[in-house]
């Protein structure tokens, strides 16, 4: 008698119960996990392997960082990083990888909870969850950047460094798709030309 070993299956992996702490956001009451999380439940990765930014997308946050605190009043804003939470409603809670902030709209002092007030700018880097199958990277883009619009941020920017393109979105506004090679301006008088930032610090070459 032959026996046959069961290789697991995208459906059983799944059906596993998947730990909170691998959830990246939820967008109307449906889960997003991290990218990878699939290799975190079948123990061949860990969780700190799969939730950590590459080198690159690292130097992206950092320098428009500087940028950012080089031309805002650093009374006025507040700039959260780190994954900052927002909860949107109930079911909608999503993580940025930049949001400045008026300091005059946050309540004080801040809680351990999500930020529930709109961001005048959130700025993205990569797509960094893990899509379903009826669900493309742009729609999951699309989807995101129109319910903070909705919510009442400013302007929405995502950096995307597979294609080297930056979107860039504002409420009653065109879309705009560029590249690193343009300007983008992020609040007047403060903008960037991301290749030739990045290239200053030789980042890319």
């Amino acid at each position: 008698m032959s026996i046959t070993t069961r290789t697991p299956t995208r459906t059983t992996l799944v059906s596993r119960k998947v730990p909170a702490s691998l959830m990246y956001e939820e967008i109307d009451g449906r889960p997003y996990y991290y990218r990878g999380y699939r290799s975190v439940i079948s123990r061949r990765k860990t969780k700190e392997a799969i939730t950590g930014a590459s080198a690159l997308q690292s130097a992206i946050v950092s320098l428009l960082i500087y940028i950012l605190y080089k031309h805002l009043s650093f009374d006025d804003f507040l700039i959260a990083t780190n994954e900052p939470g927002l909860h949107i409603s109930k079911g909608s809670n999503l993580s940025n990888d930049i949001a400045v902030f008026d300091q005059a709209s946050l309540p004080t002092p801040l809680d351990d909870k999500y930020f529930s007030v709109p961001p005048k700018v959130v700025i993205e880097i990569d797509v960094k969850i893990d899509l379903p199958n009826n669900v493309s990277e742009t729609e999951y883009v699309y989807d995101k950047t129109q319910k903070m619009l909705d919510f009442g941020v400013e302007k929405v920017i995502w950096i995307l460094t597979k294609t080297q393109r930056t979107l860039i979105a504002e409420p009653n506004e065109r879309w705009i798709l560029t590249d690193w090679n343009d300007t983008v301006e992020i609040f007047p008088g403060c903008g960037f030309e991301l290749g030739k930032l990045l290239r200053s610090k030789g980042v890319i070459l």
